[in-house]
């Protein structure tokens, strides 16, 4: 199950488009995926490794803070990691692990693994569309680990 690292985290998520929640099996449940993203835009994209940072490269990668044009719905296979998203209430930490979903709609954010990780990628757009990532240019601040 995600965690949170306050509890308003839920609400301020919402906000800003975003939602997590454990998968029931091995991927996810076709009813979440079809209220997260249109029919025919949601098939497993990108299966992705990752690892997590050498010393000093925390902040860049997906460790920089970005926001994706496209929505994306991911799954975390394996592994675990910390994800940062910028609320209108602050910095909202949740812990992932294999099982969790991600669901995101333009919100400000940043991955760091904590453990080898696996990801399965589904995002809106046309078949070759990338998720079109755009780093903001937040100061990176510290990571809670």
């Amino acid at each position: 199950m995600p965690r949170f690292d306050r509890p308003d985290a839920a609400a301020l998520l919402a906000d800003v488009g975003s939602e997590f929640w454990v998968a029931d099996g091995a991927d996810i449940d076709p009813a979440d995926i079809a209220r997260r993203l249109p029919i025919g835009e949601d098939p497993v994209r990108a299966v992705v490794s990752i690892d997590p940072p050498v010393p000093g490269g925390e902040d860049s990668g997906m460790g920089a803070w970005h926001v994706n044009e496209r929505d994306e719905l991911h799954l975390v296979r394996s592994g675990e990691g910390l994800l940062q998203v910028m609320t209108d209430g602050g910095i909202v930490t949740v812990w992932l692990r294999a099982g969790d979903v991600m669901a995101m709609s333009g919100a400000e954010h940043r991955f760091r693994a904590l453990t080898p990780a696996e990801w399965a990628l589904r995002w809106s757009g046309p078949s070759d569309a990338d998720l079109g990532a755009r780093e903001t240019g937040r100061a990176p601040g510290a990571w809670p680990v």
